[in-house]
């Protein structure tokens, strides 16, 4: 994949999270009691009792950035 910001061919690979599925919230959405992401959009696959949580991701070593997939 080309990086959408400078074009140059990404890195594929996976954001892992420790233990629960990856959620998504708005900036001005915010954590329930700084630790839940009550209705965040949850990101690729895995979490709680399954599978560790993670996520397809390019990273772009170029600009520094992460294109993540949601599904």
């Amino acid at each position: 994949m080309k990086c959408p910001y400078c074009n140059v061919e990404m890195m594929k690979g996976f954001v892992y999270g420790d233990r629960y599925t990856l959620k998504w919230l708005p900036e001005k959405k915010g954590l329930l009691f700084g630790i839940w992401a009550i209705d965040g959009i949850k990101l690729g696959t895995g979490g709680v009792f399954s599978a560790r949580p993670r996520a397809e991701a390019d990273m772009c070593q170029s600009c520094k950035k992460i294109v993540i997939d949601m599904d």
